[in-house]
């Protein structure tokens, strides 16, 4: 007989125990008074659904370690909710009313098909592709063919980076008879005195460096495979300076965001080397503010601490500002700010809540959505502050009053620590500053366009690990506000930055004729592919 025969029958199922079962089988054993069958039965019992439990534990542990991310079952996640999910506005509720339905766009516009056309002001390489000598001869009249036309076709090519050398001759004259009088012209204005880099390449590396995050390394090793003498240490520190000419301008745009009526803020970290902290690098904060004149106003502080903000807020007459709802922000109130919250937040959760599986969630995010809709029609229509504003007391008020009635029965219904519970909390505590946008006319409905502005530079973080120190962390914030600023202007940042940087060492000091409002492009840029190795540039 084998051992397993010895061990006791199962008292219950480990995976759904019965306790009534359980509970007469105790019953029958004392009645019996089989103790000793009993004990034993109980102890088979325990060390099955320990040994359940144990597995169970390794399959969560391993379940919720770290793994590289897969993007074919992240996206299985996202449409699993779906399937077995009716529509938003199919959950045994009256449908809205057909005022307060989303209106229908109009059609679409049709977009151009094929090979696009190439821009006119690219510069045009003539290749002629001529027919083979052996087939210039007509074979019926055996006399050499003539040309009729040319057959033509764009193709959009590239040169390598070019190096140059601007060769700078200054004159020196001389008295022929007394050869006493020596005079030499003078030298043009350099942004480095007897600096080895030229300005043109110090533009390229900025923009490249804090917009397209190049390393100085990879510049300078891009260089050296050229056998071209670059060092990224001369490079970043000749960068710095060009970023230091720019500070009048950077001040007046910091002036101008954080003195307006309406600006919106927010933050994300900027890792910085520091050798006296334990890890060896220490977490600071970029700053992004947005005002008036579509200025991007980046400011570095130490930490994230709100002490920071609150120091860069004193003793300014605040308007309406729109934050999101981390307690970091409060101190704006307490400056006396009219405070708006950001609904992308909102419905963010309730996004996670209804991809998590909770369809509860989804009668929000119709409202959401229509809620949207209004304001997306307003900017559709190009309508002014004032009829927006009309529009949303006429559309968007009715759906908020509807969301607020779906948040106070949900709360009731709702698992605290659920997902959808922990969303519906945070739109009942947010709902004062997530509504402002109907008191405020000049409040925005979400803060999406300073989180898209920020996330250039959350992006290159993930090139350049961390700053190496705070002067570098300051020059960085300088440089991402005037590349932005120039952006949100429709001005192109190269461009900007050459024509004013020469105005600069020319002498210009009327601040207003800098500024990137006013800077007025050139008809036509000059392209680094038109020059030559043998470009001479006298005086």
């Amino acid at each position: 007989m084998s051992a397993r025969s010895h061990e006791p029958s199962p008292i219950t199922s480990v995976i759904e125990p019965d306790l009534d079962a359980v509970r007469r089988f105790i019953e029958d054993m004392f009645a019996r008074g089989a103790i000793a069958a009993l004990v034993a039965s109980i102890l088979a019992l325990l060390a099955r659904m320990r040994d359940l439990n144990t597995e169970l534990v390794r399959k969560l542990a391993s379940h919720s370690r770290a793994r590289p991310p897969s993007e074919t079952m992240r996206r299985l996640q996202l449409e699993l909710p779906f399937l077995s999910t009716p529509a938003a506005n199919d959950h045994g509720k009256a449908p809205l009313p057909p005022c307060q339905l989303p209106k229908k766009r109009g059609p679409k516009k049709r977009h151009a098909h094929g090979r696009p056309k190439l821009p006119p002001h690219l510069r045009r390489v003539r290749q002629i592709c001529r027919v083979p000598e052996a087939e210039r001869s007509c074979p019926h009249c055996h006399i050499e063919a003539k040309c009729i036309r040319f057959k033509k076709t764009e193709k959009l090519n590239v040169r390598p980076v070019e190096f140059i050398v601007d060769e700078i001759l200054c004159e020196v004259i001389g008295c022929p008879k007394c050869r006493k009088y020596v005079r030499t012209a003078p030298r043009p204005d350099e942004l480095i005195d007897r600096g080895l880099l030229g300005h043109e390449l110090l533009v390229e590396a900025m923009v490249d460096h804090y917009d397209n995050a190049v390393p100085f390394e990879r510049m300078a090793t891009t260089a050296q495979q050229q056998h071209v003498p670059l060092s990224a240490n001369t490079l970043a520190s000749s960068v710095g300076c060009l970023i230091d000419v720019f500070d009048p301008v950077v001040e007046h745009i910091h002036e101008g965001a954080l003195s307006s009526d309406y600006a919106a803020l927010d933050a994300t970290r900027m890792p910085v080397l520091d050798p006296g902290h334990p890890l060896g690098i220490r977490s600071g904060a970029l700053w992004l503010i947005e005002g008036a004149h579509r200025y991007a106003c980046f400011l570095y502080a130490p930490s994230g601490h709100d002490d920071h903000l609150e120091e860069l807020l004193s003793g300014r007459t605040l308007g309406s500002v729109m934050c999101d709802g981390s307690p970091t922000n409060n101190c704006v109130e307490r400056a006396g700010a009219r405070r708006g919250g950001c609904n992308s937040h909102g419905r963010r959760k309730l996004v996670d809540a209804l991809r998590g599986g909770d369809t509860r969630a989804a009668e929000g995010l119709a409202l959401y959505a229509a809620i949207f809709h209004v304001d997306a029609e307003s900017k559709r229509l190009g309508e002014t502050v004032v009829q927006r504003f009309a529009r949303r007391h006429n559309d968007s008020a009715p759906l908020v009053a509807d969301l607020r009635a779906w948040i106070d029965r949900r709360r009731r219904d709702v698992e605290p620590k659920s997902k959808l519970g922990k969303a519906v909390g945070y739109l009942h505590r947010q709902w004062k500053r997530l509504t402002a946008f109907l008191r405020d006319p000049t409040m925005e409905l979400t803060n999406n366009e300073v989180e898209r502005d920020l996330r250039r530079w959350v992006l290159d973080r993930k090139t350049w690990l961390f700053v190496g120190h705070d002067d570098s962390a300051r020059r960085a914030a300088n440089a991402l506000t005037l590349i932005t600023t120039c952006k949100k202007l429709g001005v192109e940042p190269r461009h900007y930055l050459r024509e004013t940087l020469a105005r600069i060492l020319a002498g210009e000091k009327e601040l207003a004729r800098l500024l990137p409002e006013h800077f007025v492009p050139p008809t036509s840029p000059p392209l680094a592919v038109q020059s030559s190795p043998a470009t001479v540039r006298a005086a």
